[in-house]
């Protein structure tokens, strides 16, 4: 081949064409001047220039097949470097004649290949290099602020809504510059998006609402010609990173909508959206490639989505094969429900020309939605479902499961305790699909909500299959000051790699459990040492008496409180005063407690201290008549005596303990009563014959450490109750020291008596 021929092939396999964000191009007439360098006449044989300087670019020196390169063609491959090394740092130069590759990265020889490759392989060379991530984040922030307050747009989608089509329209060439008036701005931007798109509408007509999002959209704010002339600067620069070839515009994106999402972490429709690095682990310890079909059935802004995208088109050799395009057009899948959040779903696949007419607004729980699955072949899911039972979080999740052929992996975020919280559905779901491993998530990724990383194999039933668990307790990540979480220190890259090999192992971190599924559907903490002191039992017992005596604890309180920090003596007797002053209750060495040779029993479970009765189902507001009856619900004060009834009924029998579903309250009830009954936020009642006044306000000081964990969310159930454990002192053969318990209460009990005799 002539020289330019061999510059012509050269030029097509690095995809040397000119976009939005370089300047690109092979040929003998373009001279450097041309192409920005004032004064140079020297004329490249093929260039890549990026508008972004900080970007690297690429110079070619091209020969004919018959010459054998020598330092002279070096030089001036090198002599090209130095003159484009004034507007860009880093460099790529290229010496090849059709058989031989010599490769410069900043003008020093890096190696010689056989193969010449497309840029992207030449531009990742700088891979050490990453994202100017602050940039990006200020970026976005000053595009919500300037919209938010400049333009008058109060709702946030609608900002995220309107910068995406703003990026969608600039990709594919609407003309935004500075002096643009609102309404040409405005006209540009949806005269492309319904331009860019025509064909995919034709395939897909609810792609239609991302222009009825945008054209809904409404500005109190049009004439402040700064503000537009600010929001266009801001979308060309975030457009130059999107469409960088440098690194994955994907990122970039992520960075834009994690920025945007810190201002509302949920929205009305119950969508927490998925942290980048996140996604990515998902991603890779599911073992997703290049040729499989992927789907998010709650796709959101298309995080999951756009992170496969991105991966496979990797793994496929880069943006210029003919893989990567099959990947965009026939292998990402999405359903979301919500309408502005859909829109939001589409921009985001738009503005990266991908993937567009595979995305569908069904509700994931319906027919619809499983008949389109199934017609997918779906062999890959990453989803993030809507984590409220009101949202259908399992619904959906077991309506995705059934969709798909058998043995098909599935990996979803849920709260921690989401199969746990609803047996009946999760054995619906195991019933017919295999739960194989459970990732606990670093507390911190949630605001709120603890949450785990749940994998399935479809088609194939549980049975008593164990379950692999293990807990990422750090991410590395830090919380800056407005910014969010970020991975300023750059150790979530090693972190990944590590527990990647580790969930691939299924070995080789101490956090690993085999879980029985028969037992747990969770990651189980490890139990930390069992801890409780004299203060815990001087307050139960204090309060127990406080009760008994009808004195409002919070009066009592207050009258000890003015007197010590304020010398108030105008509610408080001299005697009480003098037991204050002398400090009785805390000279006292007698009742120091320790906790640590205690054995551990089961509460109610088989072979346990106590038997559990459920009170009937019954609620207070049943019950509008005063009268003389306690009525026992699950509240932390008045020894869970919510109000005095009148009552025909059968009562629920005293000398027993009730145990309050939130908090875990423990109180001793000595009178007969009736208790709060049914779902929900039900009572525990505890019998046992070995139980009296003293032992029982023991027991339940040590009922109420144990069991603080339960609360709104994580309601304590029988069948939780039935597993839990509490420790308690013991006799040499490990029986229960009912007799020990009953003194130490004793000693208390009467210190605090007289409290309350002198006040």
């Amino acid at each position: 081949m002539t020289e330019d021929e061999v510059r012509e092939i050269a030029g097509k396999i690095l995809g040397l064409e000119n976009t939005d964000t370089s300047i690109s191009g092979v040929g003998q007439i373009t001279s450097f001047n041309q192409l920005g360098f004032s004064g140079v006449k020297d004329r490249p044989d093929g260039w890549y220039l990026p508008n972004e300087v900080s970007f690297p670019a690429i110079i070619l020196e091209a020969k004919s097949e018959s010459t054998t390169i020598k330092k002279a063609h070096i030089d001036e491959l090198l002599k090209n470097l130095t003159i484009i090394e004034k507007k860009y740092k880093k460099h790529i130069g290229i010496l090849y004649n059709g058989f031989v590759v010599k490769i410069y990265k900043d003008g020093i020889f890096l190696r010689e290949e056989k193969e010449l490759k497309n840029k992207e392989y030449y531009l990742s060379l700088f891979s050490e290099n990453k994202i100017d991530t602050q940039k990006i984040y200020n970026i976005t922030a000053k595009i919500n602020n300037n919209l938010h307050f400049n333009f008058g747009i109060k709702n946030l989608y609608h900002r995220m809504i309107f910068t995406a089509c703003a990026l969608v329209a600039k990709r594919y060439g609407s003309v935004l510059i500075k002096g643009m008036n609102y309404t040409t701005f405005h006209t540009s931007i949806h005269t492309t998006l319904a331009k860019s798109f025509e064909e995919a509408r034709r395939q897909n007509v609810k792609l239609d609402i991302l222009l009825e999002a945008y054209s809904s959209i409404k500005m109190n704010i049009t004439e402040n010609q700064t503000a537009i002339d600010n929001f266009i600067e801001s979308v060309c620069e975030i457009s130059d990173n999107i469409n960088s070839d440098f690194w994955n515009g994907e990122d970039v994106m992520a960075i834009f909508f994690n920025e945007f999402n810190r201002y509302k972490g949920k929205s009305e429709s119950g969508q927490v959206f998925t942290p980048d690095h996140i996604t990515s682990l998902m991603y890779k310890i599911t073992e997703v490639n290049k040729d499989d079909l992927v789907l998010d059935a709650a796709c959101g802004s298309g995080a999951f989505l756009v992170k496969a995208m991105c991966n496979m088109i990797k793994e496929a050799g880069g943006n210029s094969t003919d893989k990567a395009k099959i990947i965009k057009k026939e292998q990402l899948f999405g359903i979301e429900l919500d309408k502005e959040i859909y829109a939001l779903a589409c921009a985001n696949m738009l503005i990266h020309k991908d993937g567009k007419t595979n995305l569908e607004q069904f509700d994931a729980r319906s027919y619809e939605a499983k008949k389109w699955i199934k017609s997918k072949k779906i062999t890959k899911v990453l989803m993030n479902p809507p984590f409220e039972n009101k949202y259908g979080c399992l619904d959906i999740v077991l309506n995705v499961l059934e969709s798909l052929e058998k043995d098909k992996t599935c990996a979803f975020i849920m709260p921690d305790n989401k199969l746990e919280t609803n047996i009946k559905k999760a054995k619906k779901i195991l019933n017919n699909h295999y739960l194989t491993k459970i990732i606990k998530l670093p507390n911190e990724i949630f605001s709120g909500v603890t949450s785990s990383i749940f994998i399935f194999k479809s088609g194939i039933p549980q049975d008593d299959k164990k379950i692999f668990a293990c807990a990422i307790l750090d991410d590395g990540l830090e919380t800056i000051k407005n910014q969010g979480r970020q991975d300023i220190k750059n150790k979530w890259e090693e972190i990944e790699r590590y527990w990647v090999d580790v969930i691939y192992r299924q070995s080789g971190d101490s956090s690993i459990q085999w879980l029985n599924p028969n037992e747990n559907l969770s990651y189980k903490a490890l139990e930390k040492p069992f801890e409780i002191s004299e203060h815990d039992f001087k307050k139960t017992v204090l309060n127990y008496i406080l009760f008994k005596s009808n004195i409002n604890p919070d009066e009592f309180k207050t009258r000890i409180i003015d007197f010590v920090l304020y010398n108030n003596r105008n509610n408080i007797n001299n005697e009480l005063i003098e037991i204050i002053k002398s400090k009785i209750s805390l000279d006292n060495d007698n009742l120091d407690i320790n906790a640590t040779e205690w054995k551990k029993f089961s509460i109610c479970g088989e072979n346990g201290i106590f038997k559990l009765m459920h009170p009937k189902p019954r609620k207070s507001t049943e019950y509008l008549e005063e009268g003389e009856i306690p009525f026992v619900a699950s509240g932390a004060f008045n020894n869970g005596i919510e109000k005095y009834v009148k009552t025909d009924e059968i009562l629920d029998k005293g000398k027993c303990i009730t145990v309050s579903a939130i908090g875990g309250f423990a109180f001793y009830q000595d009178k007969d009563f009736i208790g709060r009954g049914g779902a929900g936020s039900a009572i525990k009642i505890l019998y046992s014959d070995r139980l009296n006044e003293k032992n029982a306000l023991f027991i339940c000081t040590v009922l109420q450490k144990s069991l603080s964990k339960y609360n709104f969310t994580i309601m304590l159930s029988g069948d939780k109750l039935k597993k839990e454990y509490i420790y308690l002192p013991t006799l040499g053969n490990n029986e229960i020291d009912w007799e020990y318990m009953e003194k130490y209460i004793d000693s208390i009990y009467e210190l605090s008596n007289l409290w309350i005799q002198k006040a």
